[in-house]
């Protein structure tokens, strides 16, 4: 393991400071998300120009899964040779540079390899923003996490929106592609000179006694146990977000402006993530982790059995992201890397990171197989309903006491 940097031991920072500072962090993750939720709505433009098919269109959307399933774990080690504060800042450059050269893409296979690097820089940032906000705030973990995605759900709903408007004021699709480029090179540049060590880095050894307990290696019993719950919960997730659209507009014939408007609704649930965070601060794995995939399933359930009217499936949409966006992934990021010892926290971030993506990036190739085989509500109660059902039974195998806890402030 390098060193610690410097700065990183010299006193804490005002609390003030540090809330801002991660706030910064933040807000460079938002850019991912805009450009995340911006690119389907521009894939219109882009097959007109390269004569894309559908499906080669579906791709470049999703393929950024890939590359963030690969990154995952590699960037816990990363970490050990950069530390945080510049890993975040290598991965937020890759993912803006990668963004700025889909737009100069010659065919199919070089923007293929563009949007693969743009996961695997948003990889690199997303691991060690939450190994950040786990160590950075060690009394509130579950709620500085929860702010991550928090920031997430808001560059949903931000990058569309600016997008369009950057889309027709230039008449171009390159443009909200080379304004987020650039945001995020800006901020890459602020985390540089904004962003202390002091919050970033964090010295095992001087905070043992602030954190006791927790395995000293992500191959452990607990780290092992979460891995699968979150890939199962990856599978389910993605299978919803994926192919909940095609269900409601093919099987139950919404309209777009219909299921645009029940899909979002699940997406405005990820606001309450902090809450969700809250939870896993407040109660035991094995409790929260039970319900919450319960109530993922339940909501699955009423979704592709329950009726088909639009306040039905909105109501059990919102509940969907709200058990799901604000619920278990927070969760399941939360108590990875309180299963696991300060020293190893990095890499546990790193295999949340790996073990949701990989799964993202078969998650609706499974559902569409699933289709063909069983029908809808088939694929539905296997995958979504089937993996929360048996991610609940995994949790309750977890062991509580193995999770590493923070002492009181007396105790030092």
């Amino acid at each position: 393991m390098t060193a610690p940097h410097p700065a990183a031991t010299r006193g804490a920072l005002a609390p003030k400071a540090a809330v801002a500072m991660f706030g910064l962090l933040l807000l460079a993750y938002t850019i991912n998300a805009m450009d995340r939720m911006v690119f389907p709505i521009l894939l219109v433009e882009v097959r007109a120009e390269y004569g894309f098919s559908l499906e080669a269109a579906g791709l470049q959307a999703t393929v950024f899964a890939i590359g963030m399933g690969l990154a995952g774990l590699p960037a816990g080690y990363l970490q050990r040779k950069l530390g945080r504060k510049r890993t975040i800042v290598v991965g937020t450059l890759v993912f803006s540079v990668a963004t700025a050269l889909t737009t100069v893409s010659i065919g199919f296979f070089d923007m293929l390899v563009w949007r693969v690097l743009s996961g695997v820089g948003e990889a690199l940032q997303l691991a060690m923003i939450i190994a950040v906000a786990s160590s950075a705030f060690p009394a509130r973990r579950g709620v500085a996490i929860g702010s991550v995605n928090m920031a997430f759900a808001a560059g949903s709903i931000i990058g569309p929106s600016l997008g369009s408007v950057l889309l027709e004021g230039y008449g171009t699709w390159r443009a909200p592609m080379i304004a987020y480029a650039l945001i995020g090179v800006a901020l890459a540049l602020a985390t540089v000179f904004l962003v202390s060590p002091r919050l970033t880095e964090i010295d095992p050894a001087e905070n043992a006694t602030r954190h006791v307990g927790g395995a000293r290696s992500i191959l452990s019993r607990n780290p092992l146990v979460l891995a699968v719950i979150t890939a199962l919960f990856g599978l389910a997730d993605f299978a919803f977000i994926g192919m909940y659209a095609s269900y409601l507009r093919d099987q139950l014939h919404y309209s777009p402006g219909g299921a645009g408007f029940v899909i979002g609704l699940s997406g405005l649930a990820a606001f309450a993530s902090p809450a969700g965070g809250h939870l896993a601060d407040r109660f035991s794995p094995r409790v929260v982790l039970t319900v919450l995939n319960l109530g993922v399933a339940a909501s699955g359930l009423a979704l592709f059995l329950g009726s088909a009217s639009t306040p039905w499936q909105a109501t059990f949409s919102f509940l969907f992201g709200l058990f799901a966006s604000a619920g278990m992934y927070v969760a399941a990021a939360s108590y990875l890397v309180k299963s696991a010892g300060p020293e190893i926290v990095s890499r546990a971030a790193g295999l949340f990171v790996t073990c949701i993506y990989v799964a993202a990036g078969v998650a609706g190739l499974l559902f569409s197989t699933l289709v063909e085989a069983t029908g809808w509500v088939g694929a539905g109660m296997v995958q979504i309903v089937g993996f929360s059902v048996l991610g609940a039974a995994l949790a309750l195998v977890l062991r509580p006491d193995l999770f590493s806890r923070t002492l009181p402030s007396e105790v030092h």
